[in-house]
């Protein structure tokens, strides 16, 4: 079966690719705020730092899996045809979108899990259930990535900001946190 070709210009698919993250940005906001508000989460015990660790740490492990989906599904291309051999088979092309799905996925996971560990430094125990939220808007915004990617590479951008922009946000707060704690350190 031949792929139709996108006869769209490049700014009709940048377009299109923003409209989408734009709709994961409020989609996004909506359920991180309405799952905050309404998922009986509750973190209160959690007042010492080795046990919001403790659950941030558990919710990565969960995160990861789509670390996990995306080495599968890669390794389902490899074992089933000549790209099983990377250097010599010459069927590098047949995992080329699943490779780059794995590598932003990594990066991603990268970037989420530094934003969640610093989080966990300036969360109060009751405000810990944030942890467990962005968590799973992280797994199922990759799910939603993978399978966007691979029915059309430009079918990424909701999956992708999903992802990027609460890491961003997470980035942002923490790097609020951290400049005025060094603040009051050295100049207060």
């Amino acid at each position: 079966m031949k792929k139709l070709e996108d006869k769209r210009t490049w700014q009709e698919k940048k377009a299109g690719i923003q409209g989408d993250v734009a709709i994961s940005v409020v989609i996004s906001a909506l359920v991180f705020i309405s799952s905050y508000l309404f998922l009986p989460i509750d973190t209160s015990h959690l007042k010492e730092l080795p046990d919001r660790l403790a659950l941030t740490i558990s919710c990565l492990f969960v995160s990861s899996f789509s670390v996990l989906m995306g080495i599968y599904l890669v390794g389902q291309i490899r074992g089933n045809s000549n790209a099983i051999d990377p250097v010599n088979g010459g069927a590098e092309n047949l995992v080329d979108v699943r490779n780059r799905i794995l590598r932003n996925t990594t990066e991603q996971f990268i970037l989420h899990v530094m934003a969640m560990l610093t989080l966990t430094l300036f969360l109060e125990g009751t405000s810990m259930k944030v942890i467990p939220i962005l968590s799973g808007i992280f797994l199922i915004a990759r799910v939603i990535y993978q399978f966007g990617y691979m029915s059309s590479p430009m079918k990424r951008g909701y999956g992708f900001g999903s992802t990027f922009f609460p890491t961003i946000l997470v980035y942002a707060y923490c790097t609020f946190c951290i400049v005025t704690k060094l603040m009051k350190i050295y100049f207060v």
